[in-house]
Order: structure tokens, then C-alpha cells, then sequence
């Protein structure tokens, strides 16, 4: 009996970390949703991420990693068109999944917006250098 206990339970463990390993590093980051407000010679872009990860660690490397993603087009639910227009500026919501958007606050929201004194000057597919982040 002690043999089938002590099985038993090291199965369990094991598939309990198998669960958990899938659910924080098994997955990618993907867009919830999105949307452009724009206007004659300014563009921004407003997204819902889901991390679907279940501690999300550093803030601003996430924020970088998205940020990274949307430049290179890199969401498999979602492919982003810049040809008619590349945004000034982009809005990001983050939440740790999909399932959680419904029950949870928002994990952090940031702005990657252009320096002061540039505003519409500069687009941050072709210019990320003259952007900077900033978390809330």
C-alpha cells in the first residue's frame, strides 16, 4: 500500500508542474483586441495583450517584449497592417489571460509615446529610438 501511495502522489506532483510549466512559459503573448484613432497626420494605436502567463515578473521587459512583437508583427491572432499609416504613438492594456479580463484588474498599462517636444514628428516602426516607454 505504501508503494501505490508514494506513487500516487509523485505522479501528482509531476503532472502538477507539468500544468504549471505550460501555463507560465508554454504559451505566448497574443492581442486581445485593438484599435486606431487617427487623424490627418497622427495615428494611435490602442491594444489589449494578454500575457497568458501566470506571474508576469518584470513589468517593462513584458512592455518591451509586446512592444517588439507589434514592430514585428509577431501576434499569431492578429497581423497588423502599417503600409497606409504607422503609428505616433501605442497604447498598451495587459492582462495575464483572457479568462482573466473578466474577473481581474489589468496587470499594468504603459505608453509608448514619442519624447516631449516631437509629437507626430516621428513613427515607432521606423523610429523606436525617439520613443520612450512609460508604465502606469
Amino acid at each position: 500500500m505504501c508503494k501505490k501511495r508514494k506513487f500516487i502522489i509523485t505522479l501528482s506532483v509531476v503532472l502538477l508542474a507539468g500544468v504549471l510549466s505550460y501555463l507560465q512559459w508554454g504559451r505566448d503573448a497574443d492581442v486581445f483586441s485593438t484599435f486606431s484613432d487617427s487623424s490627418k497626420n497622427y495615428c494611435e494605436e490602442h491594444i489589449t495583450f494578454t500575457l497568458n502567463r501566470l506571474v508576469v515578473g518584470d513589468k517593462e521587459r513584458r512592455a518591451d517584449e509586446l512592444i517588439q512583437a507589434y514592430r514585428e508583427n509577431g501576434f499569431r491572432s492578429v497581423l497588423f497592417s502599417h503600409d497606409l499609416e504607422k503609428p505616433n504613438a501605442l497604447y498598451g492594456t495587459v492582462y495575464r489571460s483572457s479568462v482573466g479580463m473578466k474577473y481581474q484588474e489589468p496587470v499594468f498599462t504603459f505608453r509608448y509615446i514619442q519624447k516631449e517636444g516631437t509629437l507626430g514628428a516621428y513613427n515607432l516602426i521606423d523610429n523606436p529610438e525617439k520613443f520612450t516607454l512609460v508604465i502606469d
